[in-house]
This record gives C-alpha cells, sequence and structure tokens, in this order.
C-alpha cells in the first residue's frame, strides 16, 4: 500500500511510487524478477488481501497497477523489456487481470469501463496464446493452455467464443502433456520440483477438459507419477536436489496432491522402501532395510535442455539421516552461480580434461546400461557421450551398508583426446571438517560419523575444492568437495563412512589386482572390478 513492490518471495521489496513506474524497473537485473514483475505477481497479492480482508484500498491499489501497465502495453508491438510478451509472464498476467476483474464484480457498483480495459488487454494476451509460434513443448506452453481453457470454462455461455479457445487448446496441450511426461510418469525437465509442478499443473489443466475429451492412455500416466515420488524420496522424507529442484518433502499435503496412493501414505507412516532400477527414465536407486536407512541414487537421463544440469551419471548418497553426498541447487537463473552449480564440477559426477561440456547437440544420450544383485551387494552401470567423440561409463558398487566403490573411464577413437579423468565428489553441508593427504581425504559430521575417499593406484591426486550448496533459490552456503584427478582414461575411487551406528559395517575395504577386497561380519569377500 506505500508503494512497496513484493515481486516474488526470493527477492528483497523494491519501492517505487506508483505514478513514477514505466515497466522497465529491474533492480535486481534478473530476468526472474523481470518475469514476475510484467506478470503482475504483486498485483495478486493485493487482490488476495482483498478477499481475505474485504478492505476495497487493496483493490483500488491493484486497479491503478493494472491502469497502469495496459496504458504502457496498448498492443502486442508495445513492450517494456522482453518478459512483456513471453509465455509464463502472458499467462499468470491474465490470470491476475481476471482477479482484479473478479473483485471489482464484487462492488456495489462495478466500474464498467475499467472491466472493459482489462478484457481489450486480455484479448492481446488472449491473441499471444493462441499463436503457435509462441508454443513449445515446455512448461510455460501449458501454463498458456491453463489460462486458456479457464477462459475457455467461464465463457461457455458464449459458444462461438467458447470453441474458437477450448478446441485447440484441448487439442495441443495434451499432445504437450503427453510429450512432457514419460512412460514412467516421470516429468521430461530433469527436475523433482517441476515432476511436482507439472502434476499440480497437469491436475488443473484437466479439471478445465470435459471427460469425454480426456485422453485415457494420460490418466494413467498422471497415477504413475506417484512412482516417481516412490522411487526418489530420501528416507528423511527429503528428495534430492535433481536439476533446477529446491527443497521438496513427501508429507500429507503432497501425498494428498498426488490422489493419496496408498504407497506413497505407507512411507508417510515408516515404511520402507525398496531398490528400484528403472531403464526406461534412467533413475537408479539403491537401498538398505536396516536401521542406517542408506540410499543412492543415479541419474543417467537426458531428455532436452529444459532444466537440465550436467549431472549425467552423478549420484547422491544418505546414511544414518544425514546427506553425505548431495547435489547442489540452482541458486536461480542468472550469470554468476547458476554456471558452477549446472556444471559437471557442481556434481558428484565425472569431468573430462577439467572441462564442461555442452548439452543439445544431436545424437546425445545419457543412460543406465546394467544392473547386478548380491547379497549386500547392487552394482549399477551407467553411460554418457556428451563429451565430443568421446563415451563417459561409470560403474558404482553399493556394498552394504557404508561402502561404495565408483570405477570410471572414458572411451573414444581418438584416444589423444583424453588428457585427464577427474571425479568431483560434494559433502552435505553438515560436514565439519575435511583433511586431505597424499592419496586419500576425512571427511567428519556430526554425531560421529565420518567418510572416507581413497585411491589406490598410483599417481592420483586428491584435492580439496572451494565449493557451494544452493538449497534455497538465490541462497548458497559454503560446502567441502574432494577432487580426485588423473592423467590417464581410468580411475577407481573407494567412498568409506564410519560410524559406531552401523549393525554390520564393511571394514578393510582395498582394491588389489582387479578386486575389490574388504572384510563383513567377520567373512572375507571379493569382487570383480
Amino acid at each position: 500500500m506505500n508503494d512497496s513492490i513484493v515481486v516474488l518471495h526470493s527477492f528483497k521489496p523494491y519501492y517505487v511510487p506508483l505514478d513514477k513506474i514505466d515497466w522497465t524497473e529491474n533492480p535486481e537485473k534478473n530476468n526472474t524478477w523481470q518475469n514476475y514483475y510484467e506478470a503482475l505477481f504483486f498485483v495478486s497479492i493485493l487482490n488476495h488481501a482483498y478477499d481475505d480482508f474485504g478492505k476495497e484500498e487493496y483493490h483500488q491499489k491493484a486497479k491503478k497497477y493494472v491502469l497502469s501497465y495496459i496504458e504502457q502495453h496498448p498492443a502486442l508491438d508495445d513492450k517494456t523489456s522482453d518478459y512483456s510478451w513471453y509465455d509464463h509472464a502472458v499467462a499468470f498476467r491474465t490470470l491476475h487481470l481476471l482477479q482484479t476483474v473478479a473483485n471489482e464484480l464484487d462492488l456495489n457498483d462495478p466500474d464498467t469501463s475499467y472491466i472493459q480495459k482489462v478484457f481489450d488487454h486480455i484479448s492481446l494476451n488472449i491473441t499471444f496464446m493462441m499463436d503457435p509460434t509462441n508454443y513449445r513443448a515446455h512448461n510455460h506452453s501449458l501454463m498458456m493452455d491453463c489460462t486458456l481453457l479457464y477462459l475457455a470454462k467461464i465463457t461457455k455461455s458464449n459458444p462461438q467464443f467458447h470453441e474458437k479457445i477450448y478446441f485447440p487448446t484441448v487439442h495441443r496441450t495434451e499432445k504437450n502433456m503427453d510429450k512432457i511426461i514419460d512412460a514412467t510418469g516421470l516429468a521430461k525437465e530433469h527436475s523433482i520440483t517441476y515432476h511436482i509442478f507439472n502434476h499440480n499443473l497437469n491436475k488443473t489443466i484437466l479439471r478445465f477438459i470435459e471427460e469425454e475429451d480426456i485422453n485415457p492412455a494420460f490418466q494413467l500416466k498422471m497415477l504413475r507419477k506417484n512412482d516417481v515420488l516412490l522411487q526418489l524420496v530420501k528416507p528423511d522424507l527429503t528428495f534430492p536436489l535433481w536439476g533446477d529442484s529446491q527443497i521438496e518433502v513427501l508429507n500429507k499435503k503432497l501425498a494428498e496432491d498426488f490422489g493419496n496412493d496408498q504407497r506413497v501414505l505407507d512411507v508417510l507412516t515408516g515404511q520402507k522402501l525398496p531398490s528400484m532400477v528403472n531403464f526406461d527414465n534412467n533413475i537408479a536407486t539403491l537401498r538398505t532395510q536396516g536401521n542406517d536407512s542408506s540410499y543412492i541414487a543415479l541419474f543417467a537421463n537426458y531428455y532436452s535442455r529444459v532444466h537440465k544440469h550436467h549431472d549425467d551419471l552423478s549420484f547422491v548418497f544418505q546414511t544414518l539421516g544425514t546427506d553425505i553426498l548431495t547435489d547442489q541447487g540452482y541458486y536461480g537463473y542468472e550469470d554468476k552461480y547458476r554456471p558452477f552449480l549446472t556444471s559437471v564440477f557442481g556434481h558428484n559426477t565425472i569431468a573430462i580434461n577439467d572441462t564442461n561440456y555442452t548439452n543439445g547437440k544431436k545424437g546425445q544420450y545419457s543412460k543406465l546400461t546394467g544392473y547386478w544383485k548380491e547379497e549386500n551387494v547392487e552394482i549399477i552401470s551407467a553411460e554418457h557421450n556428451m563429451y565430443d567423440s568421446i563415451t563417459v561409463k561409470r560403474k558404482l558398487y553399493f556394498i552394504k551398508p557404508n561402502v561404495i566403490v565408483i570405477k570410471d573411464w572414458a572411451e573414444s577413437d581418438y584416444p589423444n583426446l583424453i588428457k585427464n579423468i577427474s571425479q568431483q565428489f560434494n559433502f552435505g553441508e553438515s560436514a565439519t571438517n575435511a583433511q586431505v593427504s597424499e592419496n586419500s581425504a576425512i571427511i567428519t559430521f556430526p554425531k560421529n560419523i565420518t567418510a572416507t575417499v581413497k585411491s589406490f593406484t598410483d599417481k592420483d591426486k586428491i584435492t580439496l575444492e572451494e565449493s557451494y550448496r544452493s538449497r534455497i533459490q538465490y541462497s548458497k552456503v559454503p560446502i567441502y568437495q574432494i577432487k580426485v584427478q588423473k592423467a590417464s582414461n581410468k580411475l577407481n575411487t573407494v567412498i568409506e563412512m564410519q560410524s559406531p551406528k552401523y549393525k554390520s559395517p564393511v571394514s578393510n575395504i582395498s582394491i588389489q589386482e582387479g578386486k575389490i577386497k574388504y572384510i563383513q561380519d567377520g567373512q572375507k569377500h571379493s569382487l570383480a572390478l
């Protein structure tokens, strides 16, 4: 009410007198800020305040902002930034404009001239959203479809107008939803946050589509989205920060949003989940059934560049309720911290020649290639070809409950391309200290937990690197990163967790003559590497 604009909760409020606004403002010099500004998100805050408290001054302030925006954007050619006519901003701006119309109609003497001005501007938004050149296989386009179907719903009394919006939108949105969600129910946007977002968006869209127009095959995909929650959820009921993800938690509200699947509800009451390896969505989660609740998730999928990180063959690890190896988040859509956090160096994966790779090239893939299970051991293999003319391969041995052995190598028809290979291991922010010696690193955690990174071959270089993590958008914390590097195309590393809380831990782990050797429960074991 005092001209302090709250564009989004993750940004500081911005003060500017309403009569001074020209809609080119962007004090943060940030694309996300600009997008939500032109989406009139802060107008929606005023709309909800009016709805919650009934004070007309909130609505009148919202109207002033709306009229200011309409005045500056009388046509599709008039823009004050690249986000004036942008799929995401247009979709939400239309809904926020409709909120003000609804609130105006709530008054004893509605201002019909204001309502007409708003609908004249909404007509521009409809023209933009219906234009195929502004449409792509992305959740932003589904946002536009959701808004259009809402408009079709509220204008159903005008069959001619309704049908012009409804049928083209239904056709393209069902095609798009089907394309974005794979056969396993996984949203193809490389992110648990966007898996949840797309589910809720799809659910809303389906409410606006007549039952006879809904594709039954897609309804099956909707049910399978619960499979993804069960596959990815960690023992502490949080989810890994996969891709452009923020903190997500499995709770009663999320379970309800996903239809109260009994399997999900059982997990909320403490039921343990088995390991799940899916060669269709190329995600592997390996788990123990003991009280240690050890958990590994390895990602090897590539659908598009949408919310995708350079995280192919990266994995996370939680044990004894502690995040040992973590993903890094993404900070936000900006140029200072995001490039590192989305690169191979921000993930627990493999770098070739100390370089990152480029997504989006023809023929690129990332996939799981094998899975083997023995007593107390699970083994997963995967590969990708994201580097030009080089195939990177990883074989992960989970010797339950406390040892991970990593065998990484790179292949090429041009061997001279591969100068060195390195692994990055990013440790959870609860780690309290890290010490590095010639061929090992020891990272300590609270509750008397330690993680040891060991190398068993000559000329492997282990170093402690500066790194950081961003679990919350536009916020970061420092973490320990251990880097293992070798001037070769092959690298083998052991990560051993130690804690008195392990009931039957692996010990005396070593790699000798191509074999993994260790002791468990007093018995000697050997695995082919």
